[in-house]
Order: structure tokens, then sequence, then C-alpha cells
């Protein structure tokens, strides 16, 4: 635990300190640590650490994760997942390997998936094509009843 938390502060690391809110998503390709507010999306390629203070209401995507704050959206970790004994999620965690903590809270469901987290991002769903009426000439279906 203590070498992810001394990876955030390392160089080529992001920190969002807990004075600071941001209203969008973010997407990195370093690790980072979070301790303020983030409403949108959080995409990182590394570990993101949820710092006790922070509050994410938006989905989370990264290859591993460590979190201590409130989570409001779907957690996708294709490595592995710690929630410990601070931390709420509310929404669903896909993880390789989820350790949780005792006390810790996850409102949602918890999936076990060995596939890379866009992987297991469901698709965005697509409006179903107009289907053109049956033409009259067409037999109707009958019934034995």
């Amino acid at each position: 635990m203590k070498d992810l938390i001394k990876k955030a502060f390392g160089k080529d690391m992001f920190l969002i300190p807990g004075q600071v809110s941001v209203q969008g998503a973010i997407e990195s390709t370093i690790p980072g640590r979070i301790d303020g507010n983030v409403r949108g999306d959080v995409r990182t390629e590394g570990t993101l650490v949820i710092g006790k203070t922070a509050t994410i209401r938006g989905n989370i995507y990264a290859t591993d994760l460590e979190a201590f704050g409130k989570v409001y959206g779907d957690v996708f970790v294709s490595n592995k997942a710690i929630i410990s004994n601070k931390a709420y999620i509310k929404g669903d965690v896909t993880a390789l390997v989820l350790e949780v903590e005792q006390d810790a809270v996850i409102e949602g469901a918890i999936r076990k998936h060995p596939t890379e987290a866009d992987d297991v991002i469901p698709p965005p769903v697509e409006e179903d094509e107009v289907k053109p009426a049956p033409e009259e000439d067409e037999e109707k279906a009958s019934s034995w009843f």
C-alpha cells in the first residue's frame, strides 16, 4: 500500500488537491492522485489513488486503483483495485483483482473480469431501426386456439 502512495507522488504523476474542483472528464496517460472533487469520468493509464477527502461523480477507468474517498459511478479496473475501510462507492466495481477492507461500502455489483477495462464497458446503445409494417397482402399468423 505504501508503494502505491509513493508512486502517486513521484515524478510524472498528476495531483488534484483537496481545494480543487473539476467540472468535466479527466483523461491521463500517467498515474495520479485525486483529493478534490471531480464531476465527470476519470480515465488514467496506471495507478489512481482516490484520497479520503475526494468525491468523484462519474465513472473511473484505471489500471490499478486505491480508493479512500467517495465515488458515485461505476469503477473499471483492468488490474488490481483496493477499496479501503474509509471508502464509499455507489456503483458497480469491475476488476481483475479486488481487495475490499472491512467497513468499506460498495453499493453495487462486484465483477471479476480478466479482460481489459475497455472490453468490459458496454457498447453505446444504438436506436433500433424502424421496421416497415408488413404488407396487407401477406398472410397473417393464425392460432391453433
